[in-house]
């Protein structure tokens, strides 16, 4: 009855030797792809950390004001410039900022929205989609349709070719 041991088949060592290999294989891989996919996912985080990073430095610093209207109204725009597609318009800054008051139906006020949400200069406005001029018309609080009417991105692109 004991006489059934299977360590004294001729080819057992063989066999133990056959199934540890098997065994390290399927280990190397299993750790393999998973560490691929952990890497992959901390890449997306990374990528999504340092984009809001930018985003950070790219706002200027707000101004809590809470007894002033145009503080509150300017704050709320400023907090949604993200959504604004600066790899299609470009980037500027208050160093770079044009008098946009020079393009009919901007005005001081519209101005300062303007620059709250990063657009400072007429090459951005020159750049404009009309997906850009719809992101914009909403983010400032503009009335619908009146970029377009006042033809802010020709006005725009004749000031950028007389600079």
């Amino acid at each position: 009855m004991f006489d059934m041991n299977p360590l004294n088949l001729p080819d057992a060592q063989l066999q133990q030797l056959i199934m540890l290999v098997v065994a390290a294989v399927l280990g190397f891989i299993i750790g393999y792809v998973s560490r691929r996919s952990t890497i992959k996912e901390l890449e997306g985080i990374l990528v999504t950390t340092e984009r809001d990073l930018d985003d950070c430095y790219r706002q200027t610093p707000v101004v809590a004001d809470t007894d002033d209207e145009e503080a509150i109204v300017l704050n709320r725009i400023r907090s949604r410039s993200s959504e604004v597609n600066f790899g299609r318009i470009g980037m500027a800054s208050a160093i770079d900022a044009d008098n946009l008051k020079v393009i009919v139906g901007i005005g001081p006020y519209l101005e300062k929205k303007l620059n709250a949400i990063g657009i400072y200069t007429f090459r951005q406005i020159a750049n404009f989609a009309p997906e850009d001029i719809e992101q914009v018309n909403d983010i400032i609080e503009f009335f619908p349709g009146r970029i377009e009417r006042d033809n802010w991105v020709g006005q725009a692109a004749d000031l950028v070719n007389k600079k």
